[in-house]
């Protein structure tokens, strides 16, 4: 659909762009990523017509762009730039009606019967029919570039081209633009080229992606592109981790700030305080721990840094939602050394256990630390004639070495059977 091949071009004699070689296909949500000053404008206004080519050619369905009339080139292509200001005091349904005018007839251009229809439809999907007598001016940003993408979708054009569309608006309102654009792509055959800051919102609606980086292109591809978290440190200059959306199948990226490199650190012993009454066990961390958890609280992936034992979390004031709790226990025993803490609780042949390690654990990595822990659970349990596979949880500081399996499976080994010996003592006492 947009091919634009060898391109080079800029600010009067200085190129920004060298050697831009990209195609846009019919039909595509193609998004254009990349740090401030990389070139993305630039690329946008040469292709738009705003800015000159120096050499290099951008066509439009195999036609050089620049050879199409202004009024063949409205009819394909609709532009949606940030600027939110119109040069004339028009009302909103006034400034939708002039994307009408690239399709009007004859030396009168009136609006048809058509026109009217496709005025309302574009209105009543970008919901903005309640305000179509208020002059333009009056409205919010976020108002003003859901009326001018009305009014670009009201040229029905082939392709759409878009900086920053959501530049002006909340979570809301840039869902339900980025919803109506990727329906019209659908319905319509709609192609979109959009320049989105957003890498998780661009994940989550851009079917193809170009990374630009100090005026070239890094690479250009699908959205496994952005499950490429050292290219993205190298561009963007932040320490970034993808990982999976949980209910669509796309990536989406986590930063890691500077200051959380200052955060002092202390030894793992230091890093917690164990409180103990006759009702509760309350473990208290310094700071939040990476959990996760097969129990009914805490369940999942989560950070915790406030741990119980108890037999009813509501009868002593334990809100769940704040907290990970391990209910109910008889006994418990806690083993630890200078980088592993297991607290065993049982009750009627069952053990529960939460283990926590002073160490940095990738997701894949929490993963089979709770394997570990499982198989360590299980070979004891095994050993002592038991059967149960109870609540557990494994937590990890996110300091520390690294902390092998076989460790692990030890050390849950020797606390459960340390526990169970400690019970059996109690037992015949």
């Amino acid at each position: 659909m947009i091919k634009i091949e060898n391109l080079v071009g800029g600010y009067s004699n200085a190129p920004v762009l060298t050697g831009i070689n990209l195609e846009i296909h019919r039909g595509e949500f193609f998004a254009l990523l990349g740090p401030n000053g990389s070139g993305k404008t630039t690329l946008f206004k040469m292709i738009t017509g705003q800015l000159p080519i120096q050499s290099g050619n951008v066509l439009l369905s195999d036609k050089e762009i620049s050879s199409y009339s202004k009024i063949e080139k409205a009819k394909k292509v609709a532009v949606l730039t940030q600027e939110v200001q119109v040069s004339f005091d028009y009302t909103v349904e006034e400034i939708i009606s002039l994307g009408r005018y690239p399709h009007q007839k004859g030396l009168l251009k009136s609006l048809s019967k058509d026109d009217q229809r496709i005025i309302e439809e574009m209105m009543d999907i970008t919901k903005i029919s309640h305000f179509r007598k208020t002059q333009f001016k009056k409205l919010s940003g976020g108002e003003k570039q859901r009326v001018l993408l009305a009014k670009a979708l009201a040229q029905e054009p082939e392709v759409l081209l878009l900086d920053e569309p959501t530049n002006h608006l909340d979570i809301k309102h840039t869902f339900q633009l980025l919803d109506l654009l990727k329906e019209r792509q659908k319905t319509k055959g709609l192609t979109i080229f959009s320049i989105l800051h957003d890498l998780n919102v661009a994940a989550l609606y851009a079917d193809r992606f170009a990374l630009l980086h100090n005026g070239t292109l890094k690479e250009v591809g699908d959205v496994e592109l952005l499950r490429k978290a050292e290219q993205l440190q190298d561009v963007y200059q932040v320490k970034v981790n993808a990982q999976s959306h949980p209910t669509v199948p796309k990536p989406q990226l986590l930063m890691t700030p500077e200051y959380s490199k200052d955060i002092e650190n202390i030894s793992f012993k230091d890093s917690y305080e164990i409180k103990k009454n006759e009702n509760v066990t309350h473990i208290q961390f310094s700071k939040p721990l990476r959990t996760m958890s097969n129990g009914a609280f805490g369940e999942g992936i989560q950070w915790f840094k406030h741990f119980y034992f108890t037999d009813n979390t509501e009868k002593h004031g334990i809100s769940n939602d704040k907290q990970a709790c391990i209910v109910p226990t008889e006994n418990i025993m806690i083993t630890e050394n200078s980088q592993m803490m297991a607290v065993v609780g049982m009750e009627k042949g069952s053990y529960k256990i939460l283990l926590f390690l002073d160490g940095h654990f990738s997701d894949g990595e929490l993963i089979n630390g709770f394997m570990a822990l499982t198989e360590g659970k299980m070979h004891a349990v095994k050993c002592l004639d038991s059967n149960s596979l109870d609540t557990q949880l494994l937590a990890v500081t996110q300091q520390g070495r690294k902390i092998t399996a076989q460790e692990i499976r030890e050390f849950i080994y020797s606390a459960i059977t340390k526990a169970t010996g400690m019970k059996l003592r109690l037992e015949v006492g």
